[in-house]
């Protein structure tokens, strides 16, 4: 049999338990909170006891295949003793010394990605060489994590670049859109010598497969690199300052002129093109040649079309052939000329040709291209100093 209670009684006991839990709650929440506060910093003592450990062995950084060694004693270099501001207290921090390993590291490891190259046969495309993951280290993650790794005394630490894929693989290869050939150069170097021959296999090769994007500027320099005995050229003959030397690469002329005619019947706007100084029976007929020499003389032009543009390039026989593979995009492109005038008996002359590009819009434009070729007495040749 339940006892009744009076009213005063319940009063009072919902009195105490409203007191208990007033008394309680705060008291939970503030143990609670103390299981999500940050254990207390490591005293200057005990961060220099972990970095005297770190610095008492070599360590060994890993980057993808790469690894670097940290000798012993070169880590306790990378701190230095501090006042903290707001207490006053002495500390220990690792200073710019450590990003700036980091740094050395990713200039040693970072790589761009690489395109896959490939080149067109009756409509398959044949992969020339396959795509390269490029990558990237990030250096502020990069210097956490090696921070972090040395303070708890590891002996390999593992940094993680970033991976970046290529924009062309051979899975994505179908998706460009390049869907036929729009354009076609060629010149012939029949006459050419053995070294001059190879330089023109040699450079042209570079070339072959190459992929250039919608609305990117061409650099020939750019894709040519370095001109030495190491890159498989030979000594020729160039024109330099004013007079004929002999130089590892000459004949890559060639090279340049064949791809500006085929730039040139393409349609795209030619942004860089210079003659050569005095008429050459290789580029035949004169006028339509173009002239480079790294670090002065350039050919440069835009693919203004929609697409990417493969360029593929071959030898048959003694003709060198440019082709130009994209998307079309309607426009139609006739030349006249090259027209040569004002011949002179030493050898020099001038020429022009006028190319029109009537767009699938309507809209046609025309330019002149102009050449002007002094003649070759001017231009003494040296003794080959490589025979």
């Amino acid at each position: 049999m339940f006892r009744s209670l009076s009213f005063r009684n319940i009063v009072s006991r919902l009195i105490i338990a409203g007191a208990i839990i007033l008394i309680s709650f705060p008291l939970g929440v503030i143990a609670y909170l103390k299981t999500l506060s940050p254990p207390p910093p490591t005293s200057v003592k005990n961060i220099s006891a972990l970095i005297d450990q770190a610095s008492s062995h070599d360590t060994i950084v890993l980057i993808g295949n790469k690894s670097f060694l940290i000798k012993k004693g070169v880590v306790a270099g990378w701190t230095e003793t501090y006042i903290r501001k707001y207490t006053g207290g002495k500390d220990v921090r690792f200073t710019s010394a450590l990003e700036a390993y980091i740094v050395t590291l990713a200039k040693n490891t970072d790589r761009n990605p690489i395109d896959a190259k490939f080149i067109i046969d009756n409509g398959t495309a044949i992969i020339l060489s396959p795509a390269q993951n490029g990558q990237e280290l990030n250096v502020i993650q990069a210097s956490s994590d090696l921070r972090s790794g040395l303070l708890t005394n590891q002996t390999e630490i593992v940094l993680t670049p970033k991976i970046i894929e290529p924009a062309i693989t051979a899975e994505k290869i179908n998706s460009l859109g390049i869907n036929g050939r729009i354009a076609i150069g060629e010149s012939n170097f029949i006459g050419s010598t053995l070294s001059r021959i190879k330089n023109i296999k040699v450079s042209s090769k570079k070339y072959n497969g190459l992929i250039i994007k919608p609305y990117e500027t061409f650099s020939f320099n750019a894709v040519l690199g370095e001109v030495v005995a190491s890159a498989g050229y030979a000594p020729e003959k160039v024109i330099k300052d004013g007079k004929i030397e002999y130089e590892y690469g000459g004949g890559i002329c060639q090279v340049s002129t064949t791809l500006f005619r085929a730039a040139i019947m393409a349609g795209f706007p030619i942004i860089e093109r210079k003659p050569h100084s005095f008429p050459v029976h290789y580029y035949e007929p004169q006028g339509f040649d173009a002239t480079i020499y790294p670090g002065s003389s350039d050919l440069r032009f835009i693919n203004d079309t929609p697409g990417p543009i493969l360029v593929q390039t071959h030898i048959s026989g003694t003709n060198l052939i440019f082709e130009i593979f994209g998307q079309g995009d309607g426009r139609i492109v006739t030349m006249d000329g090259p027209y040569q005038y004002d011949m002179k008996p030493d050898g020099s002359m001038k020429a022009y040709f006028t190319r029109t590009i009537n767009f699938s819009n309507g809209a046609s434009v025309s330019k002149r291209f102009d050449s002007i070729y002094r003649s070759p007495n001017l231009f003494p040749t040296d003794p080959n100093p490589y025979i």
